[in-house]
């Protein structure tokens, strides 16, 4: 790395965390020489800072290519994204489990930076199924998720009743 700013102060943590590596002295010597200044501090990406970089970029791309025919493209916030894998991860154990393709829709999540959201594609089914997990997530305590779906994409999960309305059990008067 070089440049200003970039000193050990700002750099000590990607060394300690096996990102870059401090260079040597004999090493900050030849940069010193070709800089014709001092070079005090330097350092290099390791494989695993590059491979970390390389990473980071591959997450934080936009989704370039338009759901398929048949999916919407929804944006859920980190919190939403951790209530649909806490659902996910109760599958086997649901008796209303998620829709088909849920887990995988949720899978290729990829973050967007101009919306701050984690864009998801996915069909009716699963948007259903969504509406379902943000409807327990907000009988734990947290409604966030289940208001944005229903307010932003119309969907909400409502469960049967248990009770025919009174008008069907004739009057009781």
């Amino acid at each position: 790395m070089a440049g200003p700013g970039l000193d050990e102060r700002a750099t000590g943590p990607l060394v300690r965390l096996g990102l870059a590596r401090a260079a040597p002295r004999e090493q900050r010597a030849e940069l010193s020489a070709q800089a014709g200044r001092p070079v005090a501090w330097a350092v290099q990406l390791t494989d695993d800072g590059w491979d970390a970089l390389l990473y980071a970029r591959e997450r934080a791309a936009p989704t370039a290519e338009a759901p398929a025919p048949g999916l919407q493209q929804v944006g859920l916030r980190r919190s939403d994204l951790d209530a649909l894998r806490r659902y996910l991860a109760l599958r086997g154990q649901l008796r209303r489990g998620p829709a088909p393709g849920l887990e995988a829709a949720v899978e290729a999540a990829r973050f967007s930076v101009a919306s701050n959201r984690w864009v998801i594609h996915v069909s009716g089914e699963q948007m259903e199924s969504m509406a379902r997990a943000f409807f327990l997530e907000r009988l734990g305590g947290s409604a966030a998720a289940a208001n944005r779906l229903d307010r932003v994409y119309g969907v909400r999960y409502a469960p049967s009743p248990l009770l025919a309305p009174a008008a069907e059990h004739g009057d009781r008067a």
